[in-house]
């Protein structure tokens, strides 16, 4: 595998999730300009990845083309710690979890899926930038410990961390099981777990005190340092790759990715791969569960997926909660072993989204 970095897109699509769009269509905007705000805590802000104008503005997606332009003055952290670094961050454009004591800081070097590589290429070639990351991480969180977590066979390039060699096939990196296995419980609440493509966005910050204008993305074998909001169609474009009609572009792995919504959208901070998914291949339906109980037996945290599908199928939300949907960590193999094909995790997502809108809108209600 190398690292390599791409061909300058002539536009780019800001993904809006959980955003406010800060501009209009036909603004000026400068590199590194604001364009969105987050409206959740552990999402950070949108920039513009390079001087240019907005050619469309709607809830959600800001495209703009490139044109001559200047970029954002480097900002200013120092003496900032804890919260307030951490607002920072976000400001620039880091997604952060939100925690009021943590004695544990891991860093998840483990790619979620056997087909990402993007965790490994940090690794093995951001070292510096992933030591900034990961101090700055520290001090925003008061940890008193931090370890990296990494693959079988990888190496930990920081040497003042802690090193857990997470073993076994998926989904043993996925953050909850790194978390149990690091500090021995499940679900701590003292720990948490940060990817470490964040490690990678924050250590950028520190570097050049610019917001995340880029992330790294792996399509195939091939790792690329991308801007952010570029077209996944030409990612897969360069890999020689061509896209007919039925095919899904995929971001992320196919077992919890989430299709594209055209080969136009652009890579977001969360993309970690792009990969094509030929048709035909195998496609859910709104099929009814046929009682075989496999999803049952595959669930890694113990949950009935079959039970909180169904209910999640018919709207029963409340009832999907109290089957403990908010414990799946979405590792997706519910909707891999379904023999009746049904959106598994689809429809787990969209319980969890129903919930948290509903918690939302009551707590605008009582606030009223």
């Amino acid at each position: 595998m190398n690292t390599q970095a791409t061909t300058e897109s002539a536009q780019a699509e800001m993904v809006l999730t959980r955003h406010c769009a800060l501009v209009d269509c036909g603004q000026e905007v400068r590199r590194g300009q604001t364009i969105a705000t987050a409206n959740v805590p552990d999402r950070g802000d949108i920039h513009a990845p390079f001087a240019g104008k907005v050619v469309h503005v709607d809830p959600y997606r800001i495209r703009l083309e490139r044109e001559e332009g200047e970029t954002v003055a480097p900002a200013s952290l120092d003496g900032l710690e804890g919260a307030e670094l951490g607002k920072r961050l976000a400001e620039l454009g880091a997604d952060l979890q939100v925690a009021d004591t943590v004695d544990f800081l891991i860093l998840n070097a483990v790619d979620a899926e056997p087909s990402e590589h993007s965790r490994r290429q940090l690794l093995a070639a951001h070292a510096e930038t992933l030591r900034a990351g990961a101090l700055a991480l520290a001090r925003v969180y008061g940890s008193s410990s931090t370890t990296m977590a990494v693959p079988a066979g990888a190496q930990n390039p920081l040497d003042d961390t802690e090193t857990t060699v997470i073993q076994g096939g998926y989904p043993a990196g996925l953050d909850q099981l790194v978390a149990k296995t690091v500090t021995g419980r499940e679900a701590p609440g003292n720990a948490v777990v940060v990817g470490l493509e964040t490690a990678y966005h924050v250590g950028r910050i520190i570097q050049t005190g610019l917001p995340i204008l880029e992330t790294m993305v792996t399509v195939g074998e091939t790792g690329r340092i991308v801007s952010l909001g570029t077209p996944v169609g030409e990612l897969v474009a360069e890999q020689g790759a061509t896209i007919h009609d039925g095919d899904r572009i995929v971001l992320g792995g196919v077992l919890r990715g989430t299709a594209a919504a055209s080969p136009g959208q652009g890579v977001d901070r969360a993309t970690r791969s792009v990969a094509v998914v030929a048709n035909p291949a195998p496609v859910a339906v709104d099929a009814a569960c046929v009682g075989c109980g496999e999803c049952v037996r595959r669930c890694p945290a113990r949950l009935d997926p079959a039970m909180i599908t169904s209910y999640a199928e018919f709207g029963q939300y409340d009832k999907a909660r109290a089957e403990h949907v908010d414990a799946c960590f979405e590792c997706g193999l519910c909707g891999y072993f379904c023999i009746a094909r049904r959106p598994m995790l689809q429809y787990i997502r969209l319980a969890k989204t129903e919930l948290a809108r509903s918690a939302a809108q009551n707590g605008e209600e009582r606030q009223q």
